[in-house]
């Protein structure tokens, strides 16, 4: 079989503090029982993956995504780069890491409270080469030392969220999963940021508030279990954006049963947005998350915007 009819796996092996490295025996034998023609490019430290998919994907039928949420959001955006933001090389992802929220939005969606595919069945999508439009998000700093947009395809935080991603870069390799990001958040209660930021929802009139965590969620669930956006669709070309007001310690820990459970949508604190541009403003320095990484810091102006239908993935 040509390349050209060969899938490019780029494949992380620190994904998952050590989760992809035990699962990737069962990944090799699930694509050679397959049938699938293969070529596997491994990753070797931060932008990597980025740097692979943007370089290669024109000469590969597909491009997967084996590792984590980081992983899949490097891949994401060496493919849209590549493709100069129109549709992309059909895009599969086998979930190695931590959290794997982007994959909970591949149909069959993951319920509330569950986790997404197995190995196998992620493995079953890439040799179906089923394809389904999905979107992305573009992110732009605006008056900053960043030079290049950078894109998202499950979500966005900053405040609270934002430090507890870096915070959970920071923790020792044993803290994993579930209990990984809980650890994070909790470190996060001891020294957070309160944000005043001004809100520009499509042409609207700004909006200027105190936030404690604003998420501009394009999936459903972030940090592994936290379904912070449950109502979100992939497929609408909007963003569902959550604004936390003002709250202390206590308000915070009150949020995280509602969370994991996805019932936080009336909370009277919380205010809801949806739109497919959006810009955010503040006199504070920001920190950025984004898909569990952490791409632009000190920042005091951003604007994203949804691009429908760009990125092709396989189901």
């Amino acid at each position: 079989m040509t390349k050209e009819n060969a899938v490019l796996i780029i494949y992380n092996p620190v994904a998952g503090r050590g989760r992809a490295k035990h699962l990737w025996p069962e990944v090799i034998r699930g694509l050679d029982a397959g049938g699938i023609a293969y070529t596997i490019l491994e990753t070797s430290g931060k932008g990597h993956a980025l740097e692979i998919a943007r370089a290669e994907s024109a000469r590969y039928s597909a491009v997967v995504a084996a590792g984590g949420d980081g992983t899949a959001h490097e891949v994401a955006n060496g493919l849209l780069l590549a493709s100069g933001e129109g549709p992309t090389k059909p895009f599969g992802i086998i979930p190695l890491g931590n959290g794997d929220d982007f994959v909970k939005m591949i149909p069959p969606e993951t319920g509330i409270g569950s986790q997404p595919f197995p190995v196998a069945e992620a493995i079953e999508k890439i040799a179906r080469r089923r394809v389904v439009p999905m979107d992305a998000c573009r992110a732009v700093p605006v008056g900053s030392a960043y030079s290049q947009p950078r894109y998202f395809i499950n979500g966005m935080n900053v405040g609270f969220s934002a430090m507890a991603g870096y915070n959970f870069s920071t923790l020792p390799h044993y803290f994993t999963g579930f209990m990984g990001y809980l650890a994070a958040v909790l470190k996060t209660l001891w020294n957070y940021p309160v944000l005043k930021v001004s809100l520009t929802v499509e042409d609207a009139e700004p909006l200027s508030l105190e936030t404690t965590l604003a998420a501009f969620m394009n999936g459903r669930c972030f940090g592994r279990s936290f379904w912070v956006a449950p109502q979100a669709d992939v497929r609408d070309g909007k963003m569902e954006i959550m604004v936390v007001r003002k709250i202390g310690r206590m308000g915070i820990l009150r949020k995280l049963p509602k969370l994991l459970s996805g019932s936080h949508l009336d909370d009277p604190v919380i205010s809801w947005f949806q739109a497919q541009k959006i810009r955010l403003t503040s006199s504070d320095s920001v920190m950025v998350e984004m898909d569990g990484e952490i791409p632009f810091d000190g920042i005091h102006d951003i604007e994203l915007e949804v691009l429908p239908g760009i990125l092709q993935v396989l189901t």
